[in-house]
């Protein structure tokens, strides 16, 4: 079985994962419109989803599960970028975790399969990929919540999906480490401060005028 077949059926190798270039990624992604469009044709959407849900949680627990299950999301999404990086995206990952939810920000500012949806008659590849990646991940952990919060399919500059989950301790900043990192900000900005003053005055000297 190739290696687009397998990641679009679920049946991913490791083999695959260590074979993955740009090159193979967009071949898989065109796989996908493909697939797509014809169970579209043959079964309605709704149904065309679910066939292609159907391995695609347990792909998802096996794979992003190795990232996360031992450590925080925002962690274990960095370590996950490189395998994302082979795939041609362009990804930051921003810790907002807070009062017992450990929660991630996913910002990608690279989305490669954008440019060929339309080729396929898709107005964007939404469905197709990001909002099936959030319903696998959701299916695949009951305890986490996932969603889209920014699509450059819809002009936005940049896609934004947010991930959090319940945990027993509290994650994030310490007060004390928190006090210390606001002492730290407060005079970082400083000259700004000094600059702005600055301004005002040189308003006010030629309100004065």
């Amino acid at each position: 079985m190739s290696i687009e077949k397998n990641l679009v059926t679920g049946n991913l190798r490791m083999e695959d994962i260590i074979n993955l270039d740009e090159s193979k990624a967009m071949s898989l992604f065109r796989n996908r419109f493909k697939r797509y469009k014809k169970l579209v044709e043959e079964i309605g959407d709704e149904a065309a989803f679910e066939k292609i849900m159907e391995k695609y949680p347990e792909q998802q627990k096996a794979l992003m599960g190795t990232f996360i299950d031992n450590n925080t999301l925002a962690i274990g999404f960095k370590k996950a970028s490189p395998l994302l990086g082979l795939m041609g995206f362009v990804m930051e990952i921003v810790d907002v975790s807070q009062n017992g939810t450990d929660a991630a920000l996913e910002i990608q500012r690279v989305c490669p399969v954008l440019s060929i949806s339309k080729e396929y008659g898709f107005d964007n590849p939404c469905r197709v990929f990001c909002e099936m990646e959030q319903e696998a991940t959701r299916r695949a952990f009951p305890n986490m919540k996932a969603s889209i919060l920014s699509k450059q399919a819809e002009g936005n500059c940049v896609c934004v999906f947010k991930y959090e989950r319940s945990t027993n301790k509290v994650v994030g900043i310490t007060k004390s480490k928190n006090l210390i990192n606001r002492m730290i900000e407060l005079f970082s900005i400083v000259p700004s401060f000094i600059e702005i003053g600055i301004k005002m005055l040189k308003m006010h000297l030629i309100k004065l005028k």
